[in-house]
């Protein structure tokens, strides 16, 4: 016992310091993709507000400034279109203390509450879970008619589908977990129960793959996380996958020998690293 007792602080004490470590060189490659303007760009490719918003909230799960990041989006709101991007930057700008109602002029929380028709924020299974957790992010109301639609979404087995009825994704089944919560469903209620029992189908090879039976990628891996976390749980396995996959630069690879598009990878997976639900605080 007292051996299992001293195993225990020894990990309690050199694994707090490595994840930090792990966050903090995440953050420094976050970082490096800002321009002068603070917006973010993959090397070689233009920079875009979406990947930025994505990056604001790697910068804040790691514990960076995100002030360029978010003044970028801020000046760039108007070239938001889509439901999707526009509830990311809402998340993005609420994570690092910014006004989503005042963003550049233009009120992003009152584009999402507008984009409500016949029960869906938006179009989509994701622009619904999307739009609850930005609202809830941006300290407004959910819509009664938006908690429905989330319920109705889910599939029998607990998982959550790309469009309603068809088969599970695990990266939406963890956005609507998180959106669950957000909506006010409690950790221990039985749609969250049913939804992180239907995420075991998904484990591969030590993380999360997007789809049964593919191998694992950083991406799903940290979703989940980020899904577990807001109920309350964690995958110490999964949680070693995902680390496993961060090279020395910070940078994080999509899947073992390969990396894609490192700078959103990266951002999505220090979210999961963190383990850090939406919506995140500042």
């Amino acid at each position: 016992m007292r051996s299992l007792l001293i195993a225990l602080l020894a990990l309690l004490v050199v694994g707090v310091p490595a994840q930090a470590a792990g966050l903090s060189s995440t953050g420094s490659f976050l970082a490096s993709s800002l321009d002068a303007n603070g917006c973010a760009r993959e090397s070689g490719a233009t920079a875009s507000v979406q990947l930025t918003s994505w990056v604001a909230l790697g910068l804040a799960a790691s514990g960076r400034s995100t002030s360029s990041a978010a003044s970028c989006i801020e000046r760039h709101s108007k070239a938001l279109t889509t439901t999707t991007d526009i509830e990311l930057a809402v998340l993005a700008l609420a994570a690092t203390g910014r006004n989503p109602s005042n963003a550049g002029g233009r009120n992003l929380v009152q584009v999402i509450l507008g984009s409500l028709k016949n029960g869906r924020i938006g179009t989509l299974v994701a622009s619904n879970q999307f739009g609850i957790l930005a609202l809830k992010g941006a300290g407004a109301t959910i819509p009664a008619a938006a908690k429905r639609t989330l319920l109705a979404d889910q599939n029998h087995d607990g998982s959550w589908p790309v469009s309603p009825g068809g088969d599970g994704d695990s990266n939406l089944t963890a956005s609507g977990i998180m959106a669950a919560v957000a909506a006010g469903m409690a950790p221990n209620s039985t749609m969250i129960v049913r939804a992180v029992a239907s995420l075991k189908r998904f484990r591969s090879q030590g993380g999360y793959a997007l789809i049964v039976g593919s191998p694992p990628d950083a991406q799903s891996t940290a979703w989940i996380l980020q899904g577990l976390a807001a109920a309350g749980k964690r995958d110490p396995t999964a949680e070693a996958y995902l680390a496993s996959l961060q090279r020395p630069n910070g940078a994080v690879a999509y899947q073992r020998g390969l990396s894609i598009t490192p700078v959103w990878v990266t951002a999505q997976a220090v979210l999961g690293l963190a383990r850090r639900p939406f919506p995140l605080r500042p």
